[in-house]
């Protein structure tokens, strides 16, 4: 409710206005007297204010975790209660009556079809490849075989020929009576020349010099 302030009682307000000259005293007692004869009147009109609750969600929210919260209590209480109470189960109705099962149809029998596999195409020609690396490396190896061969008998021939070279022989006595002589050379000595360190004259041509 709201409030408004009090108005000064007429004491109050001559105890105010003691040292105002006497017209404006009338004028200001008589004003006073008008506004409280206003406000009493409105306070008569007007209603008191009527507080209403506030309705927030985290209450709602509260509330509805509350009641889940106890509706989960008790369903763990009576899941105790049930364990510790166990009932006898009686046994299946499977081992008193038996149970025709229905068979299967039949089906027919599965007719085997040639099927060409990329796998078996590739292993015929992988083995064709195969073949011609083998009929060639052995071809190589003959060829290296026979080159050998060709060296060893070429080797055997050059050492029976050094051999033969290498056979001692008689050589006549050296006569040493003619001692042997070095001539004196015919050819005149050498004469020495002086080396061309300095540099050579450019040619000019014949339009430079025009």
């Amino acid at each position: 409710m709201a409030s408004y302030p009090s108005v000064a009682s007429s004491s109050d307000l001559s105890y105010c206005i003691v040292g105002l000259p006497r017209r404006n005293r009338s004028s200001s007692g008589a004003r006073d007297e008008r506004q409280s004869t206003g406000s009493s009147e409105r306070s008569s009109c007007r209603k008191a204010t009527m507080p209403h609750p506030f309705n927030l969600r985290t209450e709602q929210r509260g509330r509805v975790k509350e009641g889940n919260f106890v509706q989960m209590m008790r369903e763990m209480l009576l899941e105790e209660e049930r364990l510790r109470n166990p009932l006898a189960q009686a046994l299946p109705w499977t081992t008193e009556e038996p149970e025709n099962l229905a068979k299967p149809p039949t089906k027919e029998p599965t007719e085997p079809v040639d099927v060409v596999l990329h796998s078996a195409v590739r292993a015929v020609g992988r083995s064709k490849f195969d073949h011609q690396i083998a009929e060639r490396n052995i071809f190589l190896e003959r060829l290296e075989l026979e080159k050998e061969r060709q060296q060893k008998l070429d080797e055997e021939v050059e050492i029976k020929l050094l051999r033969k070279e290498q056979v001692p022989r008689a050589h006549p006595m050296p006569d040493f009576s003619k001692p042997f002589m070095p001539k004196r050379s015919v050819k005149p000595q050498t004469v020495p020349r002086e080396p061309r360190f300095h540099t050579r004259p450019t040619r000019h041509s014949p339009k430079t010099r025009s």
